[in-house]
């Protein structure tokens, strides 16, 4: 009752007059987390696991929505170096019985970023981000590289309790080998209902994505939905792929016990 309050708080937003952000947050928090076991898997899980909060926002580092290093930044036009990182595939995965796992995955790379339409509290952005993946085994192991051009919609926030939103739409390439690594099947993997296939690079789908946070007193409340396509992409026949449709979902709320 008392978190679902607080919620309700947190939307209701703050009607007194806000601070400048802070350069630093520090919190922990708790997120709950609806995905489909990899694009393409009829399967999903669910995760419910603490955070930690971080938020830093510097002239040459941002972490955010993610770690950016800023490389050039005039009025309009952004390039940085930036990472990500993926959960591991759910052990049981049905279409990958006998298969070996999919691990944790790193991504980091170059992306552009040009404002071209400005409005009075938002704006319209071309993104072009490509980054070269690996996964957090022993090994670091390259798959290959991922790019995602999207238009996205910003309204971002300038002052603690306003609302910072994103919605971005775009398609996805990846190369032969990022695609191998999800959706090849080696002739040791066969089965009577999985046959082998081996994956092409090239279009990978398109996905749509909102994203939406808000800071208010020492809370913050953020969260995304998430709609993932593989239709007409260069791996929809391979036989790991039983969706061509997911949709991806997570929440999450943190307190803020330092900020400067």
């Amino acid at each position: 009752m008392r978190l679902a309050s607080l919620i309700i708080l947190l939307l209701a937003g703050n009607a007194h007059a806000q601070e400048p952000l802070p350069q630093l947050e520090l919190g922990a928090g708790v997120l709950a987390l609806s995905a489909p076991d990899y694009r393409g898997s009829k399967e999903s899980s669910t995760y419910l696991f603490p955070t930690p909060y971080v938020k830093y926002r510097g002239d040459r580092l941002r972490v955010d929505e993610g770690a950016q290093g800023v490389l050039f930044e005039s009025k309009d036009l952004l390039l940085t170096l930036s990472a990500n990182l993926s959960l591991p595939a759910d052990d049981n995965t049905p279409e990958r019985e006998g298969m070996d796992e999919l691990e944790a995955i790193f991504e980091i790379g170059p992306a552009l970023n040009y404002r071209f339409y400005r409005m009075q509290h938002s704006a319209w952005w071309i993104d072009l981000p490509w980054r070269f993946a690996y996964t957090l085994n022993s090994d670091l192991e390259n798959i290959g590289y991922v790019f995602q051009p999207r238009l996205s919609w910003r309204e971002p926030a300038t002052r603690l309790g306003e609302w910072k939103l994103r919605f971005n739409i775009g398609p996805l390439y990846s190369s032969d080998e990022h695609h191998a690594y999800f959706y090849s099947v080696d002739d040791a993997d066969v089965t009577s209902t999985r046959p082998a296939y081996d994956a092409d690079g090239g279009f990978s789908g398109y996905r749509g994505e909102f994203t939406y946070s808000k800071r208010i007193g020492k809370y913050w409340l953020g969260g995304f939905i998430r709609y993932d396509s593989l239709s007409d992409s260069r791996i929809e026949d391979s036989p790991l792929v039983s969706e061509t449709g997911s949709w991806m979902g997570g929440i999450a709320l943190a307190w803020v016990f330092h900020q400067n």
